[in-house]
């Protein structure tokens, strides 16, 4: 089958807190999620926003880095990925959804994309975008030097929120470098082809070319293979290379991604700081009525902004989640012990 798929928060104080939102029809139950448990260190861009299962904003990330659990990816018809944040201790643990695209999750290991071809690198960043069969399903989206998308399938223990160290490669010896010159290169499994190509793949418009290595050709194919965010090894059509001369290479730009700036207080003084004692129910409204939207967990340090009638309006000292728009993070003073 052709896989060919192009691109798709005192008011004022907090204001100024960051410098940085009678037919009988059987119908097939839904296949359960997987039920994921990653933890890590996730730096989140200051626009990321943390919401509840309604949809409601509850809270939003700072740009610094976030200790966080990986619960489940996405279910059927949405893109938003379930975490907690927090580790137990010294942190404010809420448990919403993310857009899956602004979780930075990496492979482990290779993932097939196409089994025995094609495949997601290990330590490629990826999106969560589902499950299937009891796994996780991920999307690579790649602009250069293919620009399309490349999905494939792994347990969640594939996942991770460090990237390993790529493995050690040389080019083979013997390897002759073939470019890929028009906007399309078609892939064979094996000689003689049978069938359409496995797999297509498709250059980014913005660079002249793309480099393969080969040390096999035969009966008017060569044996490619390529490395870097996806690994590729398959059979193409001469016709569709330019050959480089023996020793020669064509280096081409990879993906880049940017991170925002760590989060700071930009008050004339500090606020005063406490540490928490036990665990204390955090809600946005300061009002006994009002549902707990997360915890502040145990030792840890918070910036206590103010005090009104018997609620402490607070943030954690590491700024690394912070109220959603107009919203705060209360808890009551006499169990803050301010």
């Amino acid at each position: 089958m052709r896989h060919h798929v192009l691109d798709r928060g005192r008011a004022v104080a907090c204001a100024a807190l960051l410098a940085v939102s009678s037919g009988r029809s059987e119908a097939k139950p839904p296949e359960p999620a997987p039920s994921c448990g990653q933890r890590g260190h996730v730096v989140f861009d200051a626009t990321t926003t943390l919401t509840d299962a309604a949809g409601h904003a509850i809270a939003r990330f700072s740009g610094g880095e976030s200790a966080v659990t990986f619960i489940a990816p996405p279910v059927e018809g949405s893109d938003l990925s379930k975490i907690e944040t927090g580790t137990g201790r010294g942190s404010f643990r809420l448990q919403g959804f993310v857009k899956a695209s602004e979780l930075r999750l990496y492979t482990n290991a290779n993932v097939p994309v196409v089994s025995g071809h094609v495949w997601l690198a290990a330590g490629t960043r990826v999106s969560a975008v589902g499950s299937s069969a009891g796994k996780v399903r991920v999307d690579k989206q790649l602009t250069r030097p293919f620009l399309q998308r490349f999905s494939g399938s792994l347990e969640c223990s594939g996942l991770t929120f460090n990237p390993p160290a790529p493995p050690a490669f040389s080019l083979p010896g013997a390897a002759r470098m073939f470019v890929m010159k028009g906007a399309e290169l078609e892939l064979y499994a094996s000689l003689p082809p049978v069938g359409a190509p496995l797999f297509t793949l498709v250059r980014a418009p913005d660079i002249e070319g793309v480099s393969f290595f080969s040390t096999e050709q035969r009966g008017g194919f060569v044996h490619v293979q390529y490395r870097g965010e996806v690994n590729i090894d398959a059979w193409a059509k001469a016709e569709q290379l330019t050959p480089l001369p023996r020793g020669e290479t064509f280096e081409v730009p990879q993906s880049r991604y940017s991170l925002t700036s760590p989060p700071k207080l930009d008050l004339p003084a500090p606020p005063p700081t406490v540490k928490a004692k036990r665990e204390l129910p955090i809600r946005s409204v300061a009002k006994e009525s009002e549902a707990p939207i997360g915890v502040i967990e145990i030792d840890t340090e918070v910036f206590v902004l103010e005090t009104v009638a018997g609620w402490a309006k607070v943030l954690p000292k590491s700024l690394h989640v912070l109220p959603h728009g107009d919203r705060s993070f209360w808890v009551k003073s006499a169990d803050l012990g301010s």
